[in-house]
C-alpha cells in the first residue's frame, strides 16, 4: 500500500510539472483559414478577402460576456502597438442582439472591426465551445492558435502576434482534391 501510495505521489507531482497547454507549443498551421462574408454591425460587408496578408486575430465573442469586455481594451492596447506592421483584429459577435450590442457600444467604444456571427463561419473555424474563442491567422491565411479562456491569454497573443508578424508570407495555396 505504501509502495502504491509513493508511486500515485510521484506520478500526481510528475504530472504537475507537465506543460498540457497547447497555447505555449511551437507556431504550426492547425487549419487553412476559411472564406468569409460577414454583416459588418455598422453596415456593409466584412470580407476576408479585406483582411489577407495581414495576422488577423479574430474574436468569437458576445456582449453579455464578462471575459470578452475584459478583453476588449487589451485588444486595443496590441492593435495600436502592431497595426502600422500589419495586425487586424476582427470581433465576430454571437447571442447578442442588436439592442444589446447598441447598448454595449455606447458603453465601449470597440476600435476595430465587430461583425454578426454566422453558423456557416463558426463551422468553417471549427466551432466554438463558448466565449470568448480567439483565433490567430497568419499573413499566409492559415490559422495557427486557438485560445478559449486561457489564463495569460494576453501574453501567449503577443508573442504569437510577434512571431507571425516577423514570419514571411508565404502564397496562400488552394488544396488539390
Amino acid at each position: 500500500m505504501k509502495i502504491l501510495l509513493a508511486a500515485l505521489s510521484a506520478a500526481l507531482m510528475l504530472a504537475g510539472c507537465v506543460n498540457t497547454s497547447k497555447a505555449n507549443r511551437p507556431l504550426v498551421a492547425l487549419q487553412r483559414a476559411p472564406e468569409f462574408t460577414l454583416k459588418n454591425v455598422l453596415g456593409g460587408d466584412l470580407k476576408s478577402d479585406d483582411f489577407k496578408g495581414k495576422v488577423l486575430v479574430v474574436d468569437f465573442w458576445a456582449t453579455w460576456c464578462v471575459p470578452c469586455k475584459k478583453e476588449i481594451p487589451e485588444y486595443h492596447e496590441l492593435r495600436r502597438k502592431y497595426k502600422d506592421q500589419g495586425l487586424e483584429f476582427l470581433g465576430v459577435t454571437f447571442d447578442s442582439s442588436e439592442a444589446e450590442l447598441k447598448r454595449f457600444m455606447a458603453d465601449i467604444k470597440v476600435e476595430y472591426p465587430l461583425a454578426w456571427g454566422t453558423d456557416a463561419v463558426d463551422v468553417a473555424f471549427g466551432g466554438h465551445r463558448g466565449f470568448p474563442t480567439t483565433f490567430v491567422i497568419g499573413k499566409d491565411w492559415k490559422v495557427y492558435r486557438r485560445f478559449f479562456a486561457d489564463q495569460g491569454k494576453m501574453e501567449k497573443l503577443e508573442k504569437d502576434i510577434i512571431a507571425l508578424l516577423e514570419k514571411p508570407a508565404e502564397p496562400a495555396t488552394q488544396p488539390a482534391y
